[in-house]
């Protein structure tokens, strides 16, 4: 890929179904290695961080749904970066539980836990 192209391209990714709360996403795609590298989902009018394991997801969405996404971004309204934007580079919401899906996380987060859950082989991540 080429610097004038572009390594990333970045956009808005509006889901194919509905959910409740609605929810919309903001990614951004690796073109090179064919990835979603980072990602935001917004509901209740804020942006949360996207974990991992649902950008992953998303990316296997978009190879099922829309997978010219990687090969023609700016035919999906996604435009073309040299480098990630500011909100892709930020610090998640600390700690980052390995091994945790993100039901747990969310209330390991809250307060809200079964502390075994946090304690069976446990690791805080960090993002690099």
């Amino acid at each position: 890929m080429s610097a004038k192209q572009g390594a990333y391209a970045t956009g808005r990714w509006e889901p194919l179904w509905a959910s409740e709360p609605y929810m919309s996403h903001r990614i951004v795609i690796d073109l090179s290695a064919r990835r979603v590298i980072a990602g935001q989902d917004r509901y209740r009018k804020r942006w949360h961080p996207m974990s991992v394991r649902d950008a992953g997801y998303l990316r296997q969405i978009l190879e099922e749904t829309a997978d010219d996404i990687f090969d023609a971004p700016r035919e999906h309204g996604f435009e073309l970066v040299d480098s990630p934007p500011p909100w892709a580079l930020e610090a998640w919401p600390w700690p980052r539980v390995y091994g945790l899906i993100d039901d747990q996380y969310n209330e390991a987060a809250s307060g809200d836990h079964d502390d075994s859950a946090l304690h069976r082989g446990a690791v805080i991540v960090q993002r690099g």
